[in-house]
This record gives structure tokens, C-alpha cells and sequence, in this order.
């Protein structure tokens, strides 16, 4: 008998069996078990989650004789006729190859049929969206109102492009993309039934390049276990079978990015030319390697579970994501996604490779707007950070003085007493708005350089009781009023304000309006000031209330 693949041996053959689907599966086995069976299903999902082998369990269960709790028995006339397909009570069609009005019209002239040996006459049209628009006007009125010994199932990729009128005469079910875990448990499976045992990394990586689809992550194993040696598989061959990189590898890559490296880039791509990787798959590698980097920087504890990684990686990743600045994170990746895309069409992918390395490794050198404010948000925490050197090296100048001159008098010296010396002063805390948001900025500064350069550069309003807030120029409301109104960047600064005062405030982003108008307000408050300063504050006679010597 000729050999199986995987994914055909390991089909499931009943409701039970599928994994990753399980509000789709309920719902079904809740219909059968009813005996309230639509006439027209749609189901949409990626590739490999499991419609076409939902459709065909679909297609037993209603023709069972003996269901057990929604599930076919397996063992009925009607369920041993459509598992060896000698019935015509249930028709597959694949639209990809049969998508004229003339394929639609034939399979319509058979609807009329009764079923031969089942209660129902199942018809599966795979890829449904291929069909053409004249056939999809015949299969519009033969859809709405079936025989009722019919039942329609239509499986598609992209419903976006089928027709409205044809959604609306359907119960349409999304299959999501099935989680890393329950590939890898029903992966451990298969190896069991092959005696051959794997390395959890091994399965790891299968179920990443599967990305959600248990059909390729088998047809990937497949390939594995066939290049495995003496029952065990490594992950030096799976990363072999796919061409792909080992973490290790895509962890100095990253390294070699943070610090600008282009020597160190150029060499670990002429290493992995001649290893024989392919640069479309390692750039596809590389860029979720940031994507990594991005969520755990960005979603803060937790990370592990968004990621599918183990608590250890998960650390690792942290780590190196230290060495990013958020916004120049952000655009490394998107400049990488762009080229992986590029690189398909590309004559000589190695040079396209390296250029995109090198352009990731001068990105703070970039004239862009946003490379410009990272750059600036650079220099300011710099400065802050030599001011608060400075500040140091004046105490212990002070400290080492009384300490000399304390061992001047321990020795006998005629020098006079030292006044002893009082204890320091408790930095008082800051009262006025302005006062509290310098404090603040200062705070910021240790911790987030890009979130203070995004905040100088715009206009401190004030505080409104609790909250102070900030405006943002309208000709950069694409981008800082975006980042600076984003949860995490809120709370950092909430945070910091907080710490400054020593009283919970809160923050607010503005945007300042079209014409470069500001509030009357802070008209106001700025014409006082000019006042202020021109008269004298002790001349100005504000809201009725006089100022006088």
C-alpha cells in the first residue's frame, strides 16, 4: 500500500477529535444533536484549521444513523459509504479548478435527486470565493431555497470576496488559527504512533512555521521525521529542513543591530549564505525576531503567552530589548517587513538582504522626523544625566572638604573649629505646576529618552485640577499625537507626575486645533504674564480683584 501522509492519517474523523475549534465544533454537534440543521454553512479560516475536515465530519453526522452526542458512529451504512466515497449523497467541488456557471449549473441538476442511501445530500464547493459572479447568480436562488434533502457547505479563505447576497443566506462559522500548544500535543502524538521522540524546540519550531495551520505543520514533521536519524528528532534538523536559523543566531543578529554593527552584520550574513539559508526566510526571521522584541517591550509582564515562548526566552527577549529605543524598534521592523516583501522580486536577494541589514544598523543616523526625535530625546537624557553627575561630584567635593578639615584638628593643627556641619536638607517638595512637570521630565529622562523627546517638543498647558495636560501641534498629530496618547505612554507619564508631586495627578494629550488656534484660556494667561511683566504684577487688577503695594 502506498505510504499516507501525516496530515491524511491524523485527519479527524469525528467532532471529538478536532482541536483549536472548539466553539465552531459545539455548535455544530448542538445543531445535530437537535436536529436543527441549516441548509447553507460557510465556514472561513487560513489554510489547514480544519473546514474541509469539519465539512466532511459535518457531512456523516447528519446522515448517521446512530450519532453519538453529534459525532458519526463510523460503522453505519451511510457513514462506511462517504468514508470510502462510493456515494453520491455527498459532492465535493473545488471551485479553484470548477468555477464557470457551466460546472454550477451541472452540479444544480443533480440538487433535485434524492439522497441514496442518507437523510441528506451534502455538497462541499472548497475555495467557494473562485467562482465566477454568472456563477454565483446560479448557485444565488438554488442556495436561499434548497430541496430539503440538501445541504450546502461552502469553505473559503477570503469571504471578503464573496458576494453579500450570498452571505446573507448563510450561517457563516470563522476558524481561527490553532494555538502553538495544541499542535505541538497533537504533533507528540503522531510521534508516539512512529516511535520517534523529538526535542521540545524541535516541535516548537515546526509549530511556528505552521502559523496556526495543523495541516502544515504535519506535512513539515513529515519532511522532519523522514530526515531524522535513529528515532529522534533534533532541531538541528528541523531548522536544516526549513532553512532556517537558530535563536542564538537571530539573538547576535539583533545584538549586531542595537549597536550599529555593519562589519559584525556583513560577516553573519556571509555566514548564513554559506550555510545555504535563504535571505527571503531568514528576513522573514529576523523581522519576527523584532516583532518579539517590540511585544515585550511593549505589553510588559506576561509576554510569554502572546509570544508562545517559554518564561526563560521570554527574559532573553527582555534583555535585548533593552537596547532598543522603542521608536527605532518600531521602524526597524516595518523597514524589514517592507523589504522581506521586496525581496521576491528581487535579481540578487543577497544584496537585497544586506541592504536592508545595513539601513537597520544606521537607522539613528535617519532625517526622518521620528529619527530626529529619538536622536533628540538622546541628547536630552545625556544631559540630564551629566547634570545629575554634576550635582554628585559638587557633594563630594563639599563632603571631602570637612573631611580634611576634621583631620586637621585630629592631628593638633592651629586651625580654627569647624562649625558642625548640619544635617542635609530634605529636597522639598515641588508645589508649583511647572515645578512638578520639570520634576517629572527629570524622571522620565532616567528611563524613557524617546518619551522625553516626544514631550518637549510640545506645549506644557498646565494642570485642571488633577490633570495636566499637554498640546501637540496639528502638523504633528500623525505621529506624536499618536505615540503620546498610546496606554503605555500615558501611564509612564502619569506615573512620573505622580512621583514628582507625591499626590496621585493624571495626563492628558490635546491637539491643538487646525488653524494653530489655542484655548482662550491660555491667551489669557499668557497675556497676564506680558502684563505682568511690563507693569509689575503688584499694578494688575485681575477679575475685579486690585493688586496694590
Amino acid at each position: 500500500m502506498a505510504y499516507q501522509a501525516l496530515y491524511r492519517q491524523w485527519r479527524p474523523l469525528t467532532f471529538g477529535q478536532v482541536v483549536g475549534q472548539e466553539a465552531v465544533v459545539r455548535t455544530l454537534r448542538r445543531q445535530i444533536e437537535t436536529g436543527r440543521i441549516a441548509h447553507a454553512y460557510l465556514f472561513c479560516g487560513c489554510r489547514g484549521t480544519g473546514k474541509t475536515t469539519l465539512a466532511k465530519i459535518m457531512s456523516r453526522a447528519i446522515n448517521c444513523q446512530n450519532p453519538d452526542h453529534g459525532d458519526p458512529c463510523g460503522v453505519c451504512a451511510p457513514c462506511r459509504a462517504i468514508l470510502d466515497e462510493s456515494t453520491l449523497d455527498v459532492l465535493e467541488l473545488d471551485a479553484a479548478s470548477n468555477n464557470s456557471v457551466d460546472n454550477v449549473r451541472e452540479l444544480l441538476e443533480q440538487v433535485r435527486y434524492p439522497a441514496q442511501v442518507g437523510a441528506y445530500k451534502v455538497y462541499i464547493i472548497d475555495e467557494v470565493h473562485m467562482l465566477s459572479s454568472a456563477a454565483f447568480n446560479a448557485l444565488l436562488k438554488t442556495l436561499e431555497e434548497p430541496p430539503a434533502h440538501v445541504v450546502f457547505i461552502l469553505a473559503t479563505t477570503e469571504p471578503q470576496k464573496i458576494p453579500a447576497t450570498i452571505l446573507s443566506r448563510v450561517q457563516r462559522y470563522d476558524f481561527g488559527r490553532i494555538p502553538a500548544g495544541q499542535i505541538i500535543a497533537r504533533m507528540r502524538e503522531a510521534l508516539t504512533g512512529l516511535a520517534v521522540e523529538a526535542e521540545p524546540e524541535a516541535l516548537q519550531m515546526i509549530a511556528r512555521a505552521a502559523e496556526g495551520a495543523m495541516r502544515d505543520a504535519f506535512s513539515i514533521l513529515d519532511m522532519c521525521v523522514s530526515a531524522a536519524a535513529e528515532g529522534r528528532l533534533m532541531a538541528a534538523t528541523v531548522r536544516d529542513v526549513l532553512g532556517s536559523s537558530d535563536r542564538d543566531f537571530l539573538f547576535a543578529f539583533g545584538e549586531r543591530l542595537a549597536g550599529g554593527d555593519a562589519e559584525g552584520v556583513m560577516r553573519q550574513i556571509d555566514t548564513l549564505m554559506r550555510t545555504g539559508r535563504e535571505p527571503q526566510v531568514f528576513l522573514r526571521e529576523i523581522t519576527r525576531h523584532l516583532r518579539a522584541l517590540l511585544t515585550v517591550k511593549t505589553v510588559g509582564e506576561g509576554a510569554a503567552e502572546l509570544l508562545e515562548v517559554t518564561d526563560e526566552d521570554e527574559k532573553r527577549y527582555r534583555t535585548q530589548a533593552e537596547r532598543f529605543p522603542w521608536e527605532r524598534l518600531l521602524r526597524m521592523t516595518d523597514a524589514l517587513m517592507r523589504a522581506e516583501s521586496e525581496l521576491r522580486y528581487a535579481s540578487a536577494p543577497r544584496l537585497g538582504l544586506e541592504v536592508a541589514a545595513l539601513r537597520a544598523c544606521a537607522e539613528t543616523k535617519g532625517e526622518d522626523v521620528p529619527a530626529l526625535l529619538e536622536r533628540i530625546a538622546v541628547l536630552e537624557a545625556r544631559l540630564t544625566a551629566m547634570d545629575g553627575a554634576l550635582e554628585n561630584a559638587k557633594a563630594g567635593v563639599a563632603a571631602s572638604a570637612g573631611s580634611k578639615g576634621r583631620s586637621a584638628n585630629a592631628a593638633g593643627e592651629t586651625a580654627e573649629p569647624a562649625a558642625p556641619a548640619a544635617p542635609p536638607k530634605p529636597r522639598p517638595a515641588p508645589t508649583g505646576e511647572q515645578e512638578i512637570w520639570e520634576r517629572a521630565l527629570q524622571l522620565i529622562a532616567k528611563t524613557e529618552p524617546p518619551l522625553l523627546g516626544l514631550l518637549k517638543k510640545e506645549r506644557f498647558l498646565g494642570a485642571q485640577g488633577t490633570v495636566y495636560r499637554l498640546q501637540v501641534a496639528h502638523e504633528r498629530k500623525d505621529f506624536s499625537f499618536v505615540q503620546l496618547n498610546k496606554p503605555v505612554r500615558l501611564e509612564s507619564v502619569t506615573r512620573a507626575l505622580t512621583e514628582a508631586a507625591g499626590t496621585p495627578l493624571s495626563f492628558e494629550v490635546v491637539l491643538e486645533n487646525d488653524g494653530g488656534e489655542r484655548r482662550t484660556a491660555d491667551l489669557f494667561a499668557e497675556n497676564e504674564r506680558t502684563l505682568a511683566d511690563a507693569v509689575g504684577r503688584e499694578n494688575l487688577e485681575i477679575d475685579g480683584t486690585e493688586r496694590r503695594p
